[in-house]
């Protein structure tokens, strides 16, 4: 099994259950959305893991989205924290905690990115598209 589709598995978990531990199930009737993002993130990732592991055509293009999606909203996510915490305002009780486990969630996320793209454009010439073998892998 490639890096992106583990790692797809285990941060799929982690990010619904990291932001629900930080806030609690209450916040989801103060921030709708900042909950939502986490969960649909998760939500793709075990998508793209789960294609991964059964190994459907369609497993490449799925992680690909998937750790497109997460790397942008951990990009947002990991800026607007060093921002708060540069500015000193309104810091949560473990700021630095949050900022280290931010950081390390966009570090393993631009690099299955990486990595889903390289297994994608490895993969793809201009007239052929993915195409699963025999045995279900993608060529």
């Amino acid at each position: 099994m490639r890096f992106e589709a583990k790692a797809a598995l285990a941060i799929g978990i982690l990010l619904p259950v990291l932001e629900t531990y930080r806030r609690g199930m209450s916040h989801w009737s103060v921030e709708f959305t900042t909950m939502f993002e986490d969960y649909l993130a998760g939500a793709l990732l075990l998508a793209g893991a789960w294609a991964a592991f059964r190994r459907h055509p369609w497993q490449a293009p799925l992680l690909l989205i998937a750790w497109g999606w997460v790397t942008g909203m951990m990009t947002i996510s990991f800026v607007s924290q060093v921002e708060v915490t540069i500015g000193g305002v309104d810091l949560e009780p473990q700021n630095t905690d949050v900022l280290v486990v931010k950081f390390l969630l966009l570090a393993f996320s631009a690099a299955a990115l990486l990595r889903s793209f390289r297994f994608v454009s490895a993969r793809m010439t201009p007239d052929r598209p993915l195409q699963p073998t025999s045995n279900g892998q993608v060529e």
